[in-house]
């Protein structure tokens, strides 16, 4: 069978330093087999799935795996990555937002070369796993810096929340709007309504190290009540 070239990536943001125990942990705490997405043909060439008569199921899933080989081959799997991006082999690349820890190999129809399948067998792993390392499982969705992120919500989920709660309504209610827009950023913000227009606007100030007022696009949206005191050159042109 002929050989053809690809390529696999994982991706992480900026400056994100790799936590491998954590995945290690997240690991052990996996308890569905189907969190688990490797293919029949990943399964049929790893060892840990040979049965007692040194045999592997024909077109094996992880449904029908043990739980503990399955971690067993994770944890396999995390090693090799690991190792894998500390070789020369894999390149990194700054894309769209993310760190793209890229390599290319043989396709998994005539076998893979260590990188590369390092890299190709990392993507079999649940994402909590990933995300516990510090990848970015799906990468393709804009990335979110999380500043002063509460809870799961992401900046960009509350981008979305905002845009669907405003686009999907025919007719704004005025404050029961404002309300709820409030209650979405609360969830990666301090609340609009927990502060006084002063504290809200010194606390922003305080928490990025940057005033808005230098920004072109946040100092549209400044109130002047916040910053009458201190600014008042700037207000006077506003």
């Amino acid at each position: 069978m002929g050989a053809s070239m690809s390529t696999a990536y994982v991706a992480a943001l900026p400056d994100a330093k790799l936590d491998w125990d954590a995945g290690s942990e997240a690991l052990d705490e996996i308890t569905d087999p189907s969190a688990f997405e490797w293919d029949s043909f990943e399964l049929e060439t790893q060892a840990e799935f040979l049965d007692d008569d040194g045999d592997i199921p024909e077109e094996p899933t992880c449904e029908m795996a043990d739980l503990a080989t399955l971690k067993k081959y994770g944890r396999r799997v995390l090693t090799e990555l690991k190792d894998a991006l500390d070789t020369p082999d894999v390149t990194l690349l700054t894309i769209g937002g993310y760190w793209i820890y890229l390599t290319g190999g043989l396709d998994v129809d005539a076998g893979v070369d260590d990188e590369y399948g390092a890299i190709y067998a990392s993507l079999g792993l649940p994402d909590p796993v990933m995300k516990a390392v510090g990848f970015v499982p799906k990468p393709e969705y804009p990335p979110s810096r999380r500043s002063g992120a509460q809870g799961d919500a992401t900046d960009t989920d509350i981008v979305d929340a905002i845009a669907l709660g405003l686009g999907t309504k025919p007719k704004w209610q005025g404050r029961v709007e404002l309300t709820w827009i409030a209650d979405a950023i609360g969830q990666v913000r301090p609340h609009p309504y927990d502060a006084d227009p002063v504290d809200y606007y010194e606390d922003f100030t305080g928490r990025t190290g940057f005033d808005p007022l230098n920004d072109a696009f946040l100092s549209r949206y400044v109130g002047e009540r916040a910053t009458a005191d201190d600014h008042p050159d700037e207000q006077k042109a506003r």
